[in-house]
């Protein structure tokens, strides 16, 4: 029996690797679906087809429209949607986010909401358009996400230098190790210790303890989602926390799953969620596997 879900992920324009981690094309033909999406990085979402929405612990339900610009998530947030659902986007760093909204993204974390309110009107019709010729037939979903892409490098505006400075250099800490110390962080700095903090939260949505937690989290879940680990990698994981209950603890809050059920087939959607190109093009495994 053929998979009732199909994702596939391409690479952005070298130009815009910077900016956009990944494009995905994702389709199931399930008449509902009902996963979690662990949402460590924001979002471009077009959704040319299917209905639903997400639960956010306030209580709050937000609905999918036909585009969605998402800030990223605290925590992993269900979802749920009603069927045939396709849906292409793309995935941006935190220097695409910068550039592309020019908003702080601590500000637009957990939630989903109507792009217009940060990139205008002009979002809208450029969705209306490819999702109608994308249901049509006449683009693929790889077309319509590169067309996607075209739509976002038109609109990149420049950041601080120094800030853009400040981002690659919190990067480089995060891909240090799963558990990366904090004054590793501020050693690398011009800013104070509350400056670096504020701009950190400024730009990745969270403070730089928190930061490190999710990511330490996230990381461990898409390592221990592949089918084959290396002892080195699974000392590097057990490492990282406490113990086994921590560990458990952490990859539940973060992915709303233990690491017995990661890999399986009950979830699909989330394991592909977890698969690792985002924290790749980030550098963020680069001592880890």
């Amino acid at each position: 029996m053929s998979s009732p879900y199909y994702l596939r992920y391409y690479d952005p324009p070298e130009h815009l690797q910077r900016y956009i981690l990944v494009l995905f094309h994702f389709y199931s033909t399930k008449k509902d679906v009902s996963d979690r999406n662990p949402g460590a990085h924001p979002q471009l979402i077009l959704c040319p087809q299917g209905t639903g929405g997400m639960r956010f612990p306030d209580g709050r339900y937000d609905r999918l429209g036909r585009v969605n610009l998402a800030g990223g998530m605290s925590t992993a947030i269900p979802f749920d949607v009603s069927g045939p659902w396709h849906t292409i986007g793309a995935t941006l760093s935190p220097l695409g986010w910068a550039a592309l909204t020019g908003v702080p993204l601590r500000d637009h974390m957990d939630r989903f909401f109507d792009p217009e309110e940060l990139l205008g009107p002009e979002i809208t019709s450029f969705a209306d358009d490819v999702n109608e010729r994308y249901l049509s037939g006449e683009l693929s979903g790889q077309a319509t996400g590169y067309a996607l892409c075209d739509w976002i490098a038109e609109r990149l505006k420049p950041i601080k230098p120094e800030h853009e400075a400040l981002i690659e250099q919190t990067l480089d800490w995060l891909g240090k190790s799963l558990n990366p110390p904090l004054e590793g962080l501020y050693e690398r700095m011009s800013y104070s210790r509350r400056q670096t903090e504020r701009l950190v939260e400024r730009y990745f949505g969270s403070p730089p303890a928190a930061l490190a937690r999710k990511y330490r989290a996230i990381r461990a879940a898409a390592l221990l989602a592949q089918p084959k680990l290396s002892d080195r990698t699974q000392a590097i994981i057990a490492a990282a926390f406490h113990d086994r209950p921590h560990m458990v603890h952490e990859i539940s809050r973060y992915c709303a799953h233990t690491p017995t059920r990661l890999g399986g087939d009950e979830d699909p959607i989330l394991v592909t969620l977890l698969q690792m190109k985002n924290f790749q093009r980030l550098q963020l495994f680069n001592n880890i596997k």
